[in-house]
């Protein structure tokens, strides 16, 4: 995982870390307004060596020094503690009284200090009190039980607890800054391995990994990117991505541009429809002559979108009551043309995978440049697998942190499985960070410049030797184009 990895992770996760911090300072704060007071008291012990002559103090008093050491650890002994339970009658045992004690020697010193903590500033000090005299007690003891040539010691307490006794604990400040520190270490950790164990796709980076292939765009986030199909292609810094994507259209195959493209999604709600709107736009707007189709027959929205009649459509076409030229209407944007859905059918897959639909795709066909199919999304029913074989291909729809891996991958197997073949993916509500700057650059274009855009103008084919030739509004047997 790459530094910049690790940035977008934390970019993407910010709810995380922000949540994380937000409640381990919360935790810290609420921990020291209600923690109980603690107090600490200290006395000190001064250990002598006895002796009848010189030499012998000496002698003890070196052997003081050496073993003092030993003697600090005896402060915190059981038989120390012990004695100072039953001389304070509580019913504290030893291991209560070895969490309140500790015992510490200065290097180079006679000097032991018992510190004692307690819940109020006389119960420290009386604790600390009563330890020392334990102790001295109990190096006594100890003396009286050497054998011959050992040296007498004496245990002196020089200082009592009483009024020395502190509040303990640390400052709240401090308490608050660890536990924003914890909390940042952990909503971190956190959003690290979401980024590495998530399902869903964020980047395109991440599409470019799992596929193999690079999306054909990027479009970034925008809150209106439904409400402002409308309004065409008038906000350029994020409909730029729209743009591209029509522009690497006609890079994806040796034969030219797609001229019927079916644009899907994996699941419901991941912008196709307003995909298909804005690319039917794009393409209008670089001089082509569009027919956008709303095959979504369970849940259509391009008409309303566009602002366009929503009872007629294809469903009528499909059915016979109406000619393919009657039910297209004419939208507000220069070349471009929409045919609506039409009421909802009681069986949509089987009227988008009849021979009839063909028939209306290829007379679209030879009226229009470019037919844009809004098809519904392939996982949750079949209707998009059995209309993609009538097309020239699929461009799948990716939304950024809501498309699940998994789902992309099923979605682009049951295309192919139908007998189709995906052009490509464009990924949709993305972090402005992650729109390509080169994009970026290109806001505001109106024409597509890029090699193999627009598609050459198709020439319906010539009649039979011998017959006039067919017009360019002449329909097919069965369904007759409309502009």
């Amino acid at each position: 995982m790459t530094l910049r990895d690790l940035v977008g992770a934390l970019r993407r996760q910010w709810v995380v870390v922000l949540t994380a911090v937000v409640l381990a300072t919360a935790a810290a704060g609420w921990s020291a307004a209600t923690a109980a007071p603690t107090y600490r008291a200290s006395a000190s012990a001064f250990v002598t060596a006895t002796g009848q002559s010189a030499g012998t103090a000496l002698q003890g008093s070196q052997f003081a020094l050496q073993q003092v050491g030993s003697y600090a650890t005896l402060a915190t002994s059981a038989t120390v503690l012990q004695a100072a339970a039953n001389d304070r009658a509580l019913g504290e045992s030893v291991a209560d009284l070895r969490r309140r004690v500790t015992a510490s020697n200065a290097d180079g010193t006679v000097l032991v200090t018992l510190t004692a903590t307690g819940p109020t500033a006389s119960d420290a000090a009386a604790l600390a009190d009563q330890v020392a005299v334990s102790f001295a007690a109990a190096v006594e003891d100890l003396g009286q039980q050497g054998g011959a040539g050992s040296a007498p010691v004496a245990v002196t307490v020089v200082d009592r607890a009483a009024g020395t006794a502190t509040r303990s604990g640390s400052r709240p400040a401090l308490v608050l800054l660890a536990g924003a520190l914890a909390g940042l270490l952990l909503g971190g950790g956190a959003a690290v391995v979401r980024h590495l164990l998530g399902r869903r796709l964020a980047t395109a980076e991440e599409v470019t990994a799992l596929l193999g292939a690079r999306p054909l765009g990027v479009v970034a986030a925008h809150r209106r990117a439904a409400a402002d199909v409308p309004a065409g292609l008038a906000e350029p810094t994020w409909t730029e991505g729209y743009r591209t994507t029509r522009d690497a259209l006609g890079l994806v195959s040796p034969d030219g541009p797609p001229q019927v493209l079916l644009v899907t999604s994996a699941a419901q709600g991941e912008g196709k429809s307003t995909t298909s709107c804005h690319l039917a736009l794009a393409m209008a707007a670089a001089g082509s002559r569009v027919l956008l189709v709303d095959a979504d027959l369970r849940r259509p929205v391009v008409a309303s979108r566009l602002g366009l009649e929503a009872s007629v459509g294809l469903v009528d076409v499909l059915a016979g009551r109406l000619e393919l030229q009657d039910a297209v209407q004419p939208s507000l944007h220069p070349g471009l043309s929409v045919l609506a859905a039409g009421r909802t059918p009681p069986d949509p897959g089987a009227l988008l995978g009849s021979r009839q639909m063909r028939v209306l795709l290829d007379a679209a066909r030879q009226q229009h440049d470019v037919v844009v199919v809004d098809a519904p999304p392939v996982l949750p029913v079949t209707d998009a697998g059995v209309l993609v074989g009538a097309t020239d291909g699929a461009l799948l729809v990716v939304r950024a942190g809501r498309t699940a891996r998994a789902e992309v991958l099923e979605a682009q197997e049951r295309l192919e499985q139908g007998s189709g073949r995906v052009l490509g993916t464009v990924l949709v509500a993305a972090h402005p960070r992650d729109v390509p700057h080169g994009q970026l650059a290109g806001a505001g274009r109106d024409q597509g410049v890029q090699r193999g855009w627009p598609p050459a103008p198709r020439r319906a084919p010539r009649a039979a030797t011998g017959a006039a030739p067919q017009r360019a509004d002449t329909a097919p047997a069965e369904i007759s184009p409309g502009r």
